[in-house]
């Protein structure tokens, strides 16, 4: 980690620019040249990244089981520095499926918890920034304070905020809203070295698999700004005036900002019923948080919409026989 030459901000290794003031940063050439340019497994389906270890064979991607191709990339990929342990044993995971399985409502098969076939079981970490950074923000919104005669009032100011252990996707395995649906069960208390062996970790009988990262940190300082302006547009609404608001809209100005890479457990499984291939996922921490794709009983359906035209019906029926 370096400063930045004009406002002495932090620099973190693979960054371009600074953070804080976008001055470029200089290039530093790698003492082990192209040593250190990894190859990695890239899905030719979903478009993961794991890192490439020839003494183990991995033709199938661990995120949707399709094949998988050596890359090796222009750009250095980077990898996670911490992960998650998981607490969610392969037992607890597929009770768990079950479980939800069984709770998919009135349009889902009346067999579905007891035919459908558990095909793969594959505890993975997926690929995640953790963010912490402090910033001024400015923000401006309609409120009924001093309203007046009117229904709304402008008003605006600026608050300095600090933002910590903010979980920005990276994962291309997953996509975005499943991450979105894990990211706020993660107890992040619990961050390891990646390489570092965690006693009872409940995966140790098989080796979880590790995401790499596609973009290193400069590239990903847009996701990071739009994750901190969403996070402080919520966070800004204990400062504007008034019991009433609308039209909220803030401006972040990083003033400091610091980013860890981490690999974050879930278990991906698939399922077939009757013939038809389907995903779910299992939290790696709880086992309670479960989504996913599931059948639909298409004749329970066809009865409720033919329920509800012949319903219509009667009661257009009857307003037209009381209409006479």
């Amino acid at each position: 980690m370096s400063a930045c030459t004009r406002c002495n901000a932090a620099t973190e290794e693979g960054d371009l620019r600074c953070p804080i003031c976008a001055l470029p940063v200089p290039a530093v050439r790698s003492p082990q040249g192209a040593a250190n340019r990894a190859q990695v497994l890239r899905c030719t389906e979903c478009a993961a990244a794991v890192a490439y270890n020839p003494e183990v064979q991995a033709p199938r991607c661990a995120f949707c089981g399709a094949t998988m191709k050596v890359e090796v990339p222009v750009d250095p990929i980077e990898v996670a520095q911490f992960r998650i342990p998981f607490q969610v044993n392969r037992e607890e995971a597929t009770s768990a499926l079950r479980g939800w399985l069984g709770k998919r409502g009135f349009f889902a098969p009346k067999t579905l918890k007891d035919e459908a076939v558990l095909e793969s079981l594959t505890p993975l970490c997926w690929a995640g920034w953790v963010v912490n950074a402090t910033a001024g923000v400015a923000w401006a919104a309609d409120s009924d304070a001093d309203s007046h005669r009117s229904a709304w009032a402008p008003h605006a100011g600026q608050v300095s905020m600090s933002f910590n252990n903010i979980v920005v996707p990276a994962s291309r395995g997953l996509d975005h809203n499943e991450c979105r649906l894990l990211i706020p069960y993660y107890d992040l208390r619990n961050l390891v070295s990646v390489d570092r062996p965690v006693a009872g970790d409940e995966t140790d009988e098989v080796a979880a698999t590790i995401e790499s990262f596609d973009a290193q940190r400069s590239a990903a300082r847009k996701m990071v700004q739009e994750a901190i302006e969403l996070t402080a547009k919520v966070r800004v609404e204990d400062h504007i005036p008034g019991r009433r608001f609308r039209n909220v809209h803030v401006a972040c100005l990083l003033e400091g900002q610091k980013t860890d890479r981490l690999a974050l457990p879930a278990w991906v499984m698939a399922y077939r019923y009757r013939d038809t291939p389907y995903r779910a996922i299992v939290h790696g921490q709880r086992g309670e948080v479960v989504f996913g794709s599931s059948p639909k009983d298409w004749v329970k359906i066809a009865m409720v919409v033919l329920g509800s035209l012949a319903l219509l019906a009667i009661i257009a029926a009857l307003i037209a026989y009381l209409q006479r």
